[in-house]
């Protein structure tokens, strides 16, 4: 006896068909999607473009530029562009499968983006410019100086003039056309550039600016550099004796020693150094440019009634150099006054100071003016004295008559010989330096040549001392 399936025949299979009327329809073109896509890819390109060339600039900044803030800022901007551009299209390829993604996800994602893209760059730069700030403050300070972003010096007030006020607050501008002489040194250490340059101004605040605009101009093309600031072609011109054509192209300043402020970076780097001249000493060299100083304090006024301050005779001290007894001696006949007022280097006794040296300083004429004859006298005792052991002991000392005083000291062994005697309020002091004898050589400057040269010069000296021929 069969039994009945309670529930019904079994189900039969039958091919799904859709309902009447309704059927898959073919994808439909969407042109906006395909031009987004194509507007974006065509902004990544020119932001990876963009980046590429900050970053070159950057490296080019970095390397040209002694400071480090520009570079910063042009590697921060660059990273903010390839990273959008390169960077993040190039993360989201290669994720495989994502997850379908929440808000917070979108959020969070969207916030760690901006932080690496944008927040993290400019912090750097930040934290550049503060590092900058602390170590090339100078160099930041002269960087992109442009006069005519500079504010306007104030209208003048009652009491002063414009002209004054204009000179005092108008911003300058170095330029190449201020250099006078440019050499380089120190080739096999990345060169050092040694520079003079006139100002055209008699400010030493402004000419200290354009020292420091003058290191960083040539900074760029040599790993050191130091720039003598003169106020105007009048004091440029004012040489000594050592100075050649070839100083002006060395590092040193005495060859034209009218100089306001001199500085520089040396090759081991910042931080580099600054030496400004005062107004007594700008006074005592006797330079012509009339440059006035802060610390300059004029002369004080005579009360009335007081006898006036006496006068300083004028006097050619060279004139007691005998260019004939130099040269048979061995040494250079070219000679020269020492720069400055005779009267400038007053103090104690002394009323007036005359110096006279050939080119290589090898012989040195040095004329005190005392108040008295005595006074003159016993300097030129003390300048000879017994108690020189140290060119005594290899040497010999002759002492002159009590009227001249001093003593004739020559010492072959050093090379250094000391003459010191007076004529009348004169003090004299002769310093001859000689090329050392060596055992075994043929002296250059022999005992008895230095001897008959001192012998003719004081004779010299003192026929012109009594006569008043100098």
């Amino acid at each position: 006896m069969t039994q009945q399936n309670p529930q019904g025949p079994p189900p039969q299979w039958r091919p799904s068909q859709p309902p009447q009327g309704q059927y898959p329809r073919p994808p439909q073109p969407q042109p906006h999607r395909e031009l987004q896509t194509a507007l974006w890819l065509t902004l990544r390109i020119i932001g990876g473009a963009v980046g590429v060339l900050f970053l070159i600039m950057a490296l080019s900044f970095l390397f040209a530029e002694p400071i480090w803030l520009p570079a910063a800022l042009l590697f921060a901007i660059s990273w903010t562009l390839l990273y959008f551009s390169a960077v993040v299209p190039l993360l989201k390829r290669r994720k495989r499968a994502p997850a379908p993604s929440q808000p917070g996800d979108r959020v969070g994602s969207a916030m760690a983006k901006i932080a690496i893209g944008i927040a993290t760059p400019f912090a750097f730069v930040i934290l550049v410019g503060a590092l900058d700030v602390s170590v090339n403050y100078d160099e930041l300070a002269a960087y992109g100086t442009d006069p005519s972003e500079q504010e306007t010096p104030a209208s003048s007030t009652p009491g002063s003039t414009s002209e004054l006020a204009t000179d005092t607050a108008a911003p300058l501008a170095f330029s190449e056309g201020m250099v006078r002489a440019h050499g380089v040194t120190k080739d096999d250490e990345g060169g050092q550039s040694n520079v003079r340059f006139v100002a055209g101004t008699d400010d030493p605040a402004r000419i200290d600016d354009l020292q420091r605009q003058c290191v960083q101009h040539y900074l760029r093309d040599t790993k050191a550099a130091y720039c003598y600031g003169y106020a105007n072609d009048a004091d440029y011109a004012l040489t000594t004796v050592e100075w050649t054509p070839e100083f002006d192209e060395s590092p040193y300043g005495g060859g034209r020693p009218c100089w306001i402020i001199y500085g520089g970076q040396p090759v081991a780097g910042p931080p580099g150094t600054e030496t400004a001249k005062s107004a007594i000493e700008y006074r005592t060299l006797g330079c012509p440019g009339g440059v006035g100083f802060p610390d300059d304090t004029p002369p004080a006024l005579t009360p009335e009634g007081a006898p006036p301050p006496a006068t300083v005779p004028t006097h050619d001290a060279c004139a007691l150099l005998a260019p004939a007894a130099l040269v048979a001696g061995g040494f250079s006949d070219r000679t020269s006054q020492a720069p400055g007022a005779p009267g400038s280097t007053a103090h104690g006794d002394i009323l007036a100071t005359y110096a006279c040296g050939n080119a290589d300083s090898s012989v040195v004429l040095e004329i005190d003016m005392h108040n008295s004859p005595e006074s003159a006298r016993e300097a030129a005792d003390d300048n000879t004295s017994a108690d020189q052991t140290f060119l005594i002991d290899g040497g010999t000392r002759v002492p002159f008559d009590a009227n001249r005083g001093g003593a004739k000291i020559i010492n072959t062994e050093f090379g250094i010989s000391r003459v010191s005697w007076s004529s009348g309020p004169y003090a004299v002091m002769l310093e001859v330096m000689s090329d050392p004898a060596v055992p075994g050589l043929t002296a250059v400057h022999p005992h008895e040549r230095i001897d008959a040269m001192i012998t003719t010069t004081v004779d010299h000296a003192d026929a012109r001392l009594a006569g008043g021929g100098w």
